[in-house]
């Protein structure tokens, strides 16, 4: 059981300071994910994204990345992953149109793999994940998603 609280607090921690460092409305995505680990995770990030959001009802916008990120792998990645599952994808200007939801990620190295971090409406839902390598070198998730979702207004 300790074991499991230390991943915990390590995934709370690293996926706090991120989004500490970058301010609200940026994604993130660490210079190390290549084609195939983009794959992997932006398979996970939609899956996410499609447990929680309707798919067809809404458009979902992803916050953009820096501009030194914007020939990131996992951006196209993930737009292609939610398309796959039916959910339109609209540009960063129609912010604020009706039936849109934000979408926030940031991918970071940590240790032997990368931490997943993904934010629907500016923290409605949350959920990080820890991806590692296996014994092939393949990314692979390493546990569930650790999920922390806002109680709703009555």
């Amino acid at each position: 059981m300790t074991h499991v609280r230390r991943l915990v607090t390590v995934l709370v921690m690293a996926g706090s300071v991120a989004a500490c460092a970058l301010g609200s409305g940026s994604s993130y995505v660490d210079r190390v994910v290549t084609p195939a680990d983009a794959k992997v995770l932006a398979g996970a990030m939609a899956e996410f994204v499609a447990g929680r959001l309707p798919a067809g009802s809404s458009a979902v916008i992803l916050d953009p990345t820096p501009s030194e990120q914007a020939a990131n792998a996992l951006t196209p990645a993930f737009v292609a992953a939610l398309r796959d599952r039916g959910f339109a994808v609209a540009d960063a200007s129609q912010v604020g149109a009706p039936h849109t939801r934000r979408i926030r990620y940031l991918v970071t190295r940590l240790d032997n793999g990368n931490l997943l971090r993904v934010t629907i409406d500016d923290g409605a839902a949350e959920a990080s994940r820890l991806f590692v390598r296996n014994s092939a070198g393949d990314l692979q998730a390493g546990g569930p998603f650790t999920v922390r979702q806002m109680a709703r207004a009555n």
